[in-house]
C-alpha cells in the first residue's frame, strides 16, 4: 500500500504547485528530446542533453510518487523541473541559430547570452 501526499505548495515565490506535473513533465521531456534532433548527433550540447532528459524521462515513466521523482533526479521540486525543461527547449534553438558545434577557434567558445525575459 502506497501513500501519496498531495503538497499545498512549492514554498517558491510565484511557484505553483501543478497537480499535472509529472504528466506535463514526461510530455516535455519528450518534446524536447525531439527538439534535439535539429542539432547535429555529434554536438557535444545535443549528446549531454539528450543523456540527462532520458535518465530523467526514464525516472517519471518508472516512478509515479512525485517525492521519489525529486529525489531521484535530484535538481529540484518537480515544478522547477517543469521551468527546466520549458528553458531547455528554448536553449535548444539559441543552440541551433548560434552553430555552436561549428566552433572557428577550438579555445574560443561561443559567447551565448539567455535571458527568460
Amino acid at each position: 500500500m502506497s501513500i501519496h501526499l498531495i503538497k499545498k505548495s512549492t514554498g517558491i515565490t510565484g511557484l505553483k504547485v501543478e497537480p499535472n506535473a509529472r504528466h506535463i513533465l514526461a510530455g516535455l521531456y519528450n518534446q524536447l528530446l525531439k527538439k534535439l534532433e535539429i542539432l547535429p548527433p555529434t554536438a557535444g550540447y545535443r549528446k549531454s542533453a539528450e543523456l540527462e532528459t532520458k535518465f530523467r524521462l526514464g525516472v517519471i515513466e518508472s516512478e509515479t510518487d512525485i517525492v521519489k521523482i525529486e529525489n531521484k533526479i535530484y535538481a529540484g521540486q518537480i515544478e522547477e523541473l517543469i521551468v527546466q525543461a520549458k528553458n531547455d527547449l528554448k536553449v535548444v534553438d539559441l543552440v541551433h541559430e548560434s552553430r555552436a558545434w561549428e566552433l572557428p577557434d577550438k579555445n574560443k567558445p561561443p559567447v551565448v547570452i539567455y535571458s527568460s525575459k
